[in-house]
């Protein structure tokens, strides 16, 4: 099936300035190689003004000059100095750029998001080679920086406007990665680097190291180098949380208005003492109560390994070859005991009684209860996550004459994400008596008593053990090439064109025993349990039962039968093969108009996608029915013709004016792309994901003004528009079988291809509009008397707000998507001394909509961070540094509806880092 979308720009649209808000970004001796069409002359093209300045100011006055030069909308971070990046995070370094936020897990920044769009529509390249990050779980298109440390990467640079020489794939931004190479620092013969902190955690009170070191040569001519770069961490936080996993009801008919389904599970309280009339019933039965309110303490241990290598060669002005090699290598563990109210989540709490309660008329929740015949549940699980990364990229370009040059580009990489061992285990209470939770003192931290003795084992029994093992794997092959010729001193055409395979799958086994019975099976479990103490690292309220009994796991495992059986297939197998291929023609111009110098560019980009899906469709056919699998290929085509046009004008020396406008795609989710899910030709359904999805698409506009008006001076203020075709989301709706793109083999005879199904699928829904404002000020105070011209500042704010379609659930906002981001840093220069202190600040953002169980909608709270640097250079050779991380121990704070019910409280602790750096 072939669909093409050709509709042309209607309107002229308006090119993001936007703004390097660099917080701790640090300067490189020479830029990063661009991609291919970008590579050549890159020094020369990016010094706008000499550079008089060194450190902190050095690296924003070289992000200036890049945002200055292009034509399209460009930020940019730089490292100092060999492997001496800014943050110890790549992601958290990204965010101090305007638009741009992270996703933090435990603790750390993963995945980024642009202009209030997730990371599924963030483009990410390495060396110029897209690249795919995994870790853990990740089954999505989105990049994990966590799994790379900052020390082998020299430069980043978001791209927020899209040109036809940058390959198509993105909503909201490109991001450009680059490792060190041997040329990029002056003098010929060797240069090093070595780096060595530690880092100590005030929650888990461990002190971890950090190592990272840089050997670079080159010949006496500079025409040939080679660099080696390795680096080494570790991280070993605690999760102290409170969750509730999310608020239900048990009144049953309640209907959500937005999509017409129940509210909750449809199950009551058994009885309610103090409920002397039916309207004290109703209004229990009508209040919402936490599913499974616990105090939960991980224990991580997290460890990173990674390495580059380069070899580059420059024989000539005309000629250069770059070969660039990465590897990095990412583990984690984590231990999560709890203990938790088991009935509120499952049928039985229709056999629980209320003793006593209050209900929060506001929230319409239950803020304090007791309860008799309740199930209490200990629980332990155990994960290891093991993730690798691979890449090798070669980069030529070559100068014909003085008028044609080009440019080579071949390369492949690989991620792994594995889960080789996840394991967990559960002990029961029946009949528990005067369990009781209360919120009212505080919400985000209540106090909760279980109504016995929950360190001793007695009262429990062992019910439940599962074991486990996944993984994925990500593939990318790309070639590219392109031409660029200059017609004039003032035209530059190019052309070009990428081949580009793209694979993921997955895998899985799992074996579980439910009620075990026979040798597994204990009542007064204390020789298989251990006894936890949370109360160092869980902010609870006063009163809480935070020590108590769970499955110790290293010695559970030698007590049950199971682990003799060996873990079995659990069909969740899923492949998607991807071939995407891609050419340009862009015209590139820079000339004078009204004594005004304008540049720019404008051009035309084909892009055609293949996609092949497979996955497993579990069939039910007979009566009573009988479950059958079969493996399903399924495949697709699209096409799209994207136009796009950069512009930017310079009335005046220190003045920039841009106006831009591209359409730009972002192909499906992965895990929506499968065909695996379910067929019942007996009833007549089907569900399952989409392999016949559209991309995303959209048409961008942008518009942006920027005032240098000094060295390391910066105002600016940008407006972006970007109108959404269609927004990918859920239907059931009847279709015939023979128009889902199924094998007929499915139908097993019960049903014919031409009959309806009802269809649950993913599909391309109504689109939206999203639009924004971001402003950025950067300046140091030279114009201060005496000692407070050593200060300095730099800062950005956005404000992005958007309306899309969600099918029947309604319009609201994007998920993902702050409406306020802001960032600020002030920072102090004085000779060999320099400090700073960073604020980030993120509103509120949607994770789901509409939410489960009756919450209208999940999010996340707002957040703000403060980060703190100084450093001391004792010599040129070695500098020693003090940073701290997270200096609030700022909480995570997810909620459930727009009455903010808690669902889970998080933080994981300040960090302290003390280091040393030499260089020769």
């Amino acid at each position: 099936m072939r669909r093409t979308n050709t509709r042309t720009l209607c309107a002229v649209g308006v090119s993001l300035a936007a703004l390097m808000g660099a917080s701790s970004a640090l300067a490189q001796t020479a830029p990063a190689v661009e991609p291919a069409a970008e590579e050549a002359a890159q020094d020369d093209a990016t010094v706008i003004d000499e550079i008089v300045v060194t450190g902190f100011r050095s690296s924003l006055q070289q992000a200036l000059n890049i945002k200055r030069s292009e034509a399209g909308a460009v930020d940019a971070i730089f490292a100092e100095d060999m492997a001496d990046f800014p943050d110890q995070n790549l992601a958290e370094a990204i965010q101090r750029l305007p638009g741009v936020t992270i996703e933090r897990v435990n603790g750390q920044g993963t995945t980024i998001s642009v202009r209030g769009l997730n990371s599924d529509f963030t483009r990410t390249r390495i060396n110029g080679l897209e690249a795919q990050a995994a870790s853990g779980g990740n089954r999505s298109r989105s990049f994990d920086f966590s799994m790379f440390a900052s020390e082998l990467f020299n430069s980043i640079k978001v791209r927020k406007t899209q040109s036809a020489e940058i390959e198509e794939g993105s909503l909201g931004a490109t991001v450009d990665l680059q490792t060190g190479r041997p040329l990029d620092f002056s003098g010929s013969g060797f240069n090093s680097a070595l780096s060595a902190q530690a880092s100590y955690n005030d929650l888990s009170e461990k002190t971890i190291p950090r190592l990272a070191g840089l050997l670079s040569w080159s010949n006496e001519d500079r025409t040939f180098g080679a660099l080696l770069s390795v680096a080494y961490s570790e991280r070993s936080p605690i999760l102290g949380s409170f969750n509730t996993t999310r608020w239900q009801k048990g009144n049953p008919l309640d209907v959500n208005p937005v999509t017409g389904s129940p509210y909750g599970r449809g199950q009551n309280f058994g009885n309610c003492i103090p409920c002397t009339t039916t309207a004290q019933r109703d209004a229990v039965l009508n209040a919402f109560y936490p599913r499974i309110p616990r105090y939960t303490l991980g224990n991580t241990q997290e460890d990173r390994l990674g390495m580059t290598g380069s070899l580059q060669w420059r024989p000539s002005d005309r000629t250069e070859a770059v070969l660039d090699v990465l590897w990095s290598r990412a583990n984690s563990e984590l231990e999560s005991p709890n203990i938790e109210a088991w009935s509120f989540s499952r049928a039985n709490v229709n056999s629980v009684v209320v003793r006593d309660y209050e209900i929060d008329a506001d929230k319409n929740i239950l803020s304090y209860g007791v309860f008799d015949n309740m199930l209490v549940r200990a629980e332990n699980g155990f994960t290891r996550n093991e993730s690798n990364f691979y890449q090798a990229s070669l980069n030529v370009r070559h100068d014909f004459t003085d008028r044609l040059r080009g440019n080579l580009k071949i390369g492949a990489n690989r991620s792994e994400a594995r889960t080789p061992m996840n394991v967990a285990y559960a002990f029961e209470a029946a009949g528990v008596n005067g369990y009781s939770f209360d919120f009212r003192e505080d919400d985000r931290k209540p106090t909760i008593n279980y109504g016995f003795d929950v360190t001793s084992g007695q009262r429990f029994t062992l019910v439940n053990a599962t074991r486990s093992t996944s993984g994925g794997n990500f593939d990318n092959q790309v070639g590219a090439g392109s031409l660029a010729y200059d017609w004039s001193d003032s035209l530059t055409f190019k052309l070009g064109g990428e081949y580009r395979t793209y694979g993921f799958e997955t895998f899985g086994l799992t074996r579980t025993k439910t009620n075990p019975t026979g040798a597994d099976r204990l009542t007064g479990v204390d020789s298989i349990g251990r006894v936890v103490d949370i109360s160092g690292g869980v902010d609870a309220g006063a009163g809480s039962d935070l020590s108590f009994i769970v499955p110790d796991i290293s010695k559970i495992a030698d007590f049950l039968s199971f682990y003799d059986d060996p873990l079995v297939a659990n069909r969740s197998e899923r492949e998607v093969d991807e071939t995407d291929k891609g050419v340009f023609l862009q015209a590139d111009f820079n000339t004078t108009v009204a004594g005004m110098v304008l540049r720019g560019n404008a051009g035309i980009r084909y892009a055609q996608t293949e996609v092949t899906a497979k996955g497993w469709q579990t069939i039910a056919t007979g009566t009573p029915p009988v479950t059958t699998y079969d493996y399903v290929t399924t495949e697709n085509d699209y096409e799209d013709v994207l136009p796009s046009f950069n512009l930017a004008l310079e009335p005046r020396e220190a003045l920039v004016i841009r106006l831009g406008a591209a359409k730009v795609m972002s192909r499906p989710t992965l895990g929506d792309l499968t065909p695996g899910g379910s067929v019942s030709p007996t009833t007549r359904t089907v569900s399952y994901g989409n392999p016949l999805l559209d991309p995303f698409r959209a048409t961008n506009y942008d518009f942006s003004v920027e005032w240098y008006f000094q060295n390391e001076g910066l105002l600016a203020g940008a407006l972006f528009y970007k109108d959404i075709d269609s927004f990918i989301t859920s239907e059931t709706v009847g279709i015939p079988y023979n128009q889902l793109g199924l094998p007929n083999e499915l139908l097993q005879g019960a049903a014919s291809p031409t009959d309806i199904f009802q269809v649950t699928r993913r599909l391309n829904g109504a689109g939206g509009a999203l639009k924004g404002i971001e402003i950025q000020y950067q300046q140091p105070f030279t114009f201060l008397p005496g000692l407070w011209s050593n200060f300095g500042f730099t800062g950005n704010v956005t404000w992005v707000d958007s309306e899309v379609s969600y099918g029947t659930a309604g319009k609201n906002r994007l998920t993902g998507q702050s409406k306020n981001t802001a960032n600020a840093t002030l920072y102090y220069e004085d000779g060999p001394f320099q400090a700073r202190v960073s604020v980030a600040h993120r509103s509120q953002y949607l994770l789901s909509f509409p939410g489960s169980n009756g919450n209208s909608e999940e999010g996340v709270n707002d957040t703000t961070n403060i980060d703190a640097s100084m450093s001391y250079e004792f010599t040129p050779n070695l500098t020693f540094s003090l940073e701290g991380i997270n200096l609030t121990d700022a909480y995570t704070d997810r909620y459930v509806d727009v009455t903010d019910r808690v669902s889970d409280y998080r933080h994981t602790g300040r960090e302290i880092a003390v280091g040393l750096r030499w260089k020769y």
